[in-house]
């Protein structure tokens, strides 16, 4: 896999061959980890455990999302381990969606961009809009690469400034719309990232998208925070959205809910395999 290849056309040409919606996940706490990688040095241990998860689910994930939080948390070393995970999953064919909510004054923003596609080589990145164009450009002139701004997030706190009016509509439906206006304008990459405990939003924006071309979807909060899988499918396919398109994270059920057991990658792949379309 070309890093510089269109993400959407990675995205169509994985699709098309394992028929899954899986987001994975790759959030490091390594108290959490399998026993045999606790007593290791922190790179060690992340890179250890995330080359296997990795193997697991590479006819299973459509693409991957490690939030550089988790690693970050780590200092060099996580990091360090990041570009090594990183790598892994485009060996594995597997597109990476760099979790980093970026959004800044355009020179920061600048270098931002950057570090994320040309230091990390991550093919899309999250991105948060509340300091407008100018924060958000330099990722949106990579116009081969992934865009997904925070539009109805699966937090508990979100309703604080989401659901606030803006004239007639709510804070969340006016970035909604400027996400159509970005994704029309500067690349067809650019798309939103809506909570699957957010259902009737959810419902919301896959029609108002359906009606616009169809925007990429990134949608967290399957899982241990409660959004319902066959939900969130039941409301894509009521408009018939392109389900390359559409990306159902899962995280810490994929790589922890197993963890302790003796075949852990057994329980990754049976969860990754949830994803798999019928």
């Amino acid at each position: 896999m070309s890093v510089n290849e269109d993400f959407e056309q990675k995205c169509l040409n994985r699709f098309n061959k394992i028929k899954s919606v899986l987001c994975a996940g790759l959030d490091p706490a390594i108290e959490k980890f399998p026993p045999k990688f606790k007593d290791m040095q922190p790179a060690e241990a992340i890179t250890s455990y995330f080359v296997e998860v990795a193997d697991a689910v590479r006819d299973a994930a459509l693409v991957s999302k490690p939030n550089i939080a988790f690693y970050e948390q780590y200092g060099a070393a996580g990091l360090a381990a990041l570009h090594t995970i990183i790598d892994k999953l485009h060996d594995c064919d597997i597109p990476v969606v760099l979790d980093a909510k970026r959004g800044d004054i355009g020179n920061t923003a600048k270098a931002y961009a950057k570090a994320v596609f040309d230091d990390f080589g991550a093919d899309a990145v999250t991105l948060s809009p509340y300091m407008g164009i100018d924060s958000l450009q330099p990722f949106f002139d990579y116009t081969d690469r992934g865009c997904f701004v925070l539009c109805r997030t699966s937090n508990k706190g979100s309703s604080d400034f989401q659901l606030l009016k803006v004239g007639d509509m709510y804070l969340y439906e006016a970035v909604a719309h400027k996400i159509i206006e970005w994704n029309k304008a500067y690349n067809h990459n650019i798309g939103a990232v809506v909570g699957a405990t957010q259902i009737e939003e959810l419902r919301k924006i896959a029609k108002l998208f359906s009606d616009n071309g169809y925007p990429p979807l990134l949608i967290p909060g399957v899982g241990t925070q409660g959004g319902s899988f066959d939900d969130v499918m039941a409301a894509l396919r009521a408009v018939n959205y392109p389900l390359h398109k559409v990306f159902i994270n899962s995280s810490s059920k994929l790589t922890y809910s197993h963890a302790a057991d003796e075949d852990y990658l057994a329980g990754v792949l049976s969860e990754a395999k949830k994803f798999i379309l019928q």
